[in-house]
């Protein structure tokens, strides 16, 4: 299921220049189809910023749609959007992400799950990749 590179870090805390998934593969501990797996199916089942706020009421889908076609022109991140056109406050926005962050599959989890790594292996890897990355 080969898709375009789009990884996650850990638990969203860490915004790296380097994914897990791609530090996975360099050490090779998977293979590019693997990572390439687990990011096609963490891109399927994880919820989107728009799907939420429309769920939690925060705001209609019209206006997910109107927020999708500005984001269109400006490659602006969805909620960045949103609070600039005033359909969001700072608050809502981030008590969305931090709902979107708790339930967002992880691709280190969906390895484990795929049994293309063993749980110790991910958590090690883990371990030696935040090392890496925070310097």
């Amino acid at each position: 299921m080969p898709r375009t590179r789009k990884d996650g870090t850990a638990k969203g805390k860490l915004q790296a220049t380097k994914r897990f998934g791609e530090f996975l593969v360099e050490k090779g501990l998977i293979d590019e189809d693997q990572r390439d797996d687990a990011l096609a199916i963490q891109e399927a089942v994880n919820h989107r910023l728009g799907f939420m706020a429309t769920i939690e009421e925060v705001i209609t889908v019209a206006q997910v749609f109107t927020i999708l076609e500005e984001q269109k022109k400006t490659h602006q991140p969805f909620g960045e959007l949103a609070r600039e056109m005033k359909l969001i406050d700072r608050e809502k926005l981030t008590k969305l992400l931090d709902r979107q962050n708790g339930l967002r599959m992880k691709v280190g989890e969906i390895l484990v799950g795929l049994m293309y790594l063993k749980k110790e292996e991910m958590e090690t890897a883990l371990e030696h990749f935040l090392k890496e990355v925070s310097g």
